[in-house]
């Protein structure tokens, strides 16, 4: 018999309190599709991360490409033929479309970074799909995130293919699209792992089945030996009705609860529809087709004309906060990105829409805020250890039922769910919609947006059915079925293969790094405005001698700068860069009045001092999770402190000659300025166009999906402080050559200017993000700031005044941006 292509043998994995698998043994065949099915909770994900090398098993075995592992990481895994694509797309914000793909293909399969945006252009466009490769990852939708992960799986030419709820983001057309990818890959032998909810997904597609509850496996053979209701059974672990809620009747005579008239927006217009007391309505339609953008419009994020009634009174929505006020509450499809708090805690987050319920005096009331919160989730069966778990370390189904108890909570006239149970397992389903069906009867009106035609035919009273932004399908009665569900919206819309899904939908969206070069073109053009205005009040800027030690200066601010970019690129910060340059310049202090092979070992010296403090923080930070402020703080107390030491007092003068040398100019122009600038290119290079660079800033965007992209994050961060360390230490080397002397109580202030050099180069302080050659030009900017002050006649006081201003400026000009950007791109 043919030898599977992959083999989880014993798998047994235990996290703090909870066994997530038990002894776990899956085969998967070539030429296969194998289900793996569960309820949230029952293992599926840890074992596929287990298979893809995100999660470290306890005990158990990996067989893959002919090979045995006890762990593997994600890069072998790629490299060894397994692809995956997970259930939240493991694709760094920060990174643009092409930066994230080569990340995710094996090193044999990834193209040369010079040709790679035409390479996945071509590739694009043979899977059918419109995405620019140089838009930005955290500017797509969840949908666009999903399909690029496929396609870079699908580019990666697999042996193994794993799929987690791959369908979960994408409407019917792309669902089919997938399917037709699936069959390409099982003629060429392709093992395919599937893990969905949609049961009626595995029987179409799948050929044999493993079925996980509690961590163990409960069932598994041929998808042929089982008929739907025998699945579901093993799943929940009892015999399970699939069957929706019995649909109410409407009172004769009763007036609507929510009225919509003509109501347009970006995406869709003449939306006009009504809901009675009892009723469910729900939107459909293939997917981008206006259906989303009215139900948040509705929900007070994005009219533009038409007017909306609830309970008979007209009310505004063309704010969430009026919309609220309104009685009108919005669930949203992402529920940890837009709706939930993921590291506070169930009661926290129950109670957060409805404090003047909870708080009635303005205080807090613990005992009436768990009472509420009881009240709230009663009848969801949210499974929690206590109130007080985070919200984020629960199920899918269970923050559906947090999210839902909470908009009960908030007692809504209307409410508006989008995909209520997207990533739900079948036993929460059930509970969902007897929680909506519920909610309809007692008054509320209640309004679905799915993708799942099933879902809408048994849980629905009359659906809407989208087409380019209007409603081409009032269905109602028997009409609301699959069949006329799905048959309207294809009959509407263009079918075959998947087109318009485009990350940039108006404009061509820039990506990281041509950001950061018209960055730095302001930057430029600001100091150069600057030192003009400057020369025509004194002509003494220009001169050489004042020029010379400008731009000297400007190299310790480069430096410093680029040290802390680094660091901050991977998801930290540097507090002790000034403290390691005032030690460099210590350190060099006793060995200025010796001959150049002398001051040379001071200069190693000085490095090896700058690679120890960045090692020391670095592993500070990754093998003891120290938090990096707090680390670093350490660190640089105890740098100066071995400063002070080895000089108490200013001291160590450097001889002539070492001056003379180190001080060299090119044309004017100070020799360490070059090198600074030098590094500032090098680095640049390295951050933009190497794979190491797409590490550092996966790193600092996302560490868990850069982990499931293959980077190993902890030395991502590691190489970061060490680099820091050691640009630190010849920033060192520069202020001594600008000094002569060691000076233990200098450059403390460098932490303060190498933080607002890398913010007005408008790198984020979260990390992932942030331009070398930005950084380079802010540093020359703030110097000419400092240096400018004397010939304008200022104070020293407007430096701090005129480098507010500056950060002041670069916070807020992502957020016009932004407010700018067409609601469409969204």
């Amino acid at each position: 018999m043919t030898q599977p292509a992959l083999v989880l043998s014993g798998i047994t994995k235990t996290y703090p309190g909870v066994r997530a698998l038990s002894d776990v043994t899956v085969a998967v065949a070539r030429g296969k599709v194998h289900a793996i099915l569960g309820e949230n909770g029952a293992g599926k994900s840890t074992l596929v991360g287990i298979a893809a090398g995100s999660v470290v098993p306890d005990s158990g075995t990996i067989g893959l490409a002919g090979e045995e592992f006890t762990r593997i990481q994600p890069r072998v895994a790629r490299e060894r033929g397994l692809a995956i694509v997970y259930q939240v797309p493991a694709l760094a914000p920060s990174l643009s479309v092409v930066d994230a793909v080569l990340l995710l293909l094996p090193e044999s399969k990834r193209p040369a970074r010079r040709g790679a945006a035409a390479w996945l252009t071509a590739h694009f466009e043979r899977l059918g799909l419109e995405i620019d490769p140089n838009a930005t990852v955290g500017a797509l939708t969840l949908r666009e995130a999903h399909l690029i992960e496929i396609a870079a799986a699908l580019a990666s030419h697999p042996d193994v293919l794993v799929l987690d709820e791959p369908t979960e983001a994408l409407g019917p057309e792309e669902t089919r699209w997938l399917f037709a990818r699936i069959q390409e890959l099982l003629a060429r032998d392709v093992a395919i792992v599937y893990i969905t909810h949609r049961i009626p997904e595995v029987v179409e597609i799948a050929e044999e089945l493993t079925v996980l509850r509690d961590g163990k496996v409960v069932g598994r053979g041929k998808v042929s030996d089982f008929d739907e209701d025998k699945i579901v059974e093993l799943i929940v672990g009892r015999s399970l009705e699939t069957t929706f809620p019995e649909k109410a009747s409407v009172a004769a005579g009763a007036e609507p609860v929510l009225e919509v008239l003509e109501l347009s927006g970006a995406g869709f217009s003449n939306l006009s529809f009504s809901v009675l007391p009892g009723q469910i309505i729900g939107f459909a339609g293939v997917e981008g087709n206006g259906q989303r953008e009215a139900l948040r419009a509705i929900g007070g994020r994005g009219a533009t004309s038409g007017r909306v009634l609830v309970g008979g009174r007209e009310s505004s929505v063309r704010s969430y906060r009026a919309a609220t006020r309104a009685g009108v509450a919005f669930l949203p499809g992402d529920r940890l990105g837009e709706a939930m708090f993921g590291k506070m805690s169930v009661r926290e987050n129950a109670v957060s829409p409805s404090l003047d319920n909870v708080m009635p005096t303005g205080f807090v009331d613990r005992p009436r805020e768990y009472r509420k919160t009881r009240e709230a989730i009663a009848g969801l069966s949210v499974k929690t250890p206590t109130l007080e778990t985070p919200v984020a370390s629960l199920s899918g189904g269970n923050q559906q039922k947090v999210l839902l108890a909470r908009a009960r909570l908030s007692e809504p006239k209307v409410l508006l769910v989008e995909d209520p149970t997207q990533g739900v397992d079948a036993g929460a389903r059930v509970e969902i919609y007897a929680f909506l069906r519920g909610l309809a009867e007692s008054g509320v009106a209640v309004v679905v947006l799915s993708t799942d035609a099933v879902e809408l035919e048994g849980l629905c009273d009359r659906v809407l059915v989208f087409s380019r932004g209007e409603v081409m399908g009032n269905l109602s009665g028997d009409e609301v079925n699959e069949r006329s569900i799905t048959g309207t919206a294809v009959r509407s819309t263009a079918t075959g293969s998947v087109t318009a899904v485009s990350a940039v939908p108006r404009r061509r969206r820039s990506g990281g790094m041509l950001r950061g070069e018209l960055q730095a073109g302001v930057l430029v053009a600001l100091t150069i405005v600057l030192a003009t205005a400057t020369t025509f009040v004194s002509s003494a800027f220009l001169t050489p001698l004042n020029l010379s030690q400008l731009l000297a200066a400007a190299a310790v601010i480069i430096l410093v700068g680029l040290a802390q970019l680094l660091v901050v690129m991977t998801g930290g910060i540097d507090l002790s860069v000034g403290s390691v340059v005032a030690l460099s310049a210590v350190v060099l202090s006793f060995f200025g009045q010796g001959g150049p092979a002398y001051f040379a070992l001071g200069v190693l010296l000085a490095l090896t001092a700058g690679l120890v403090v960045g090692l020391v923080n670095g592993l500070l930070v990754t093998r003891l999770s120290i938090p990096p402020v707090i680390a670093t703080l350490v660190t640089s107390i105890a740098v100066v402190g071995t400063a002070q030491v080895l000089r108490p007092m200013p001291g160590g003068s450097a001889s002539a000659d070492i001056m003379t040398a180190i001080g060299t100019t090119i044309g004017g122009v100070p020799l360490v300025l070059a090198v600074a600038l030098g590094i500032a290119v090098l680095t640049w290079f390295v951050v933009q166009r190497t794979r190491l660079g797409r590490g550092l800033r996966a790193a600092g965007s996302d560490p868990v999906k850069a982990n499931r992209m293959g980077v190993d994050v902890s030395r991502m961060r590691l190489f970061a402080t060490i680099a820091a360390g050691v640009l630190a230490a010849v920033a060192g080397l520069v202020l001594y050559s600008r000094t002569g002397i060691g000076d233990a109580n200098t450059a403390q202030a460098l932490t303060l200017t190498s933080v607002t050099a890398i913010v007005i180069a408008g790198a984020s302080i979260f990390g992932g993000s942030g331009s070398a050659l930005a950084v380079a030009a802010a540093g020359l900017l703030l110097q000419v700031i400092t240096n400018s002050l004397s010939y304008l006649g200022l104070s020293l006081s407007w430096q701090y005044w005129l480098q507010g201003a500056f950060v002041l400026f670069a916070a807020v000009l992502p957020l016009i941006a932004r407010r700018r950007r067409p609601a469409a791109e969204h």
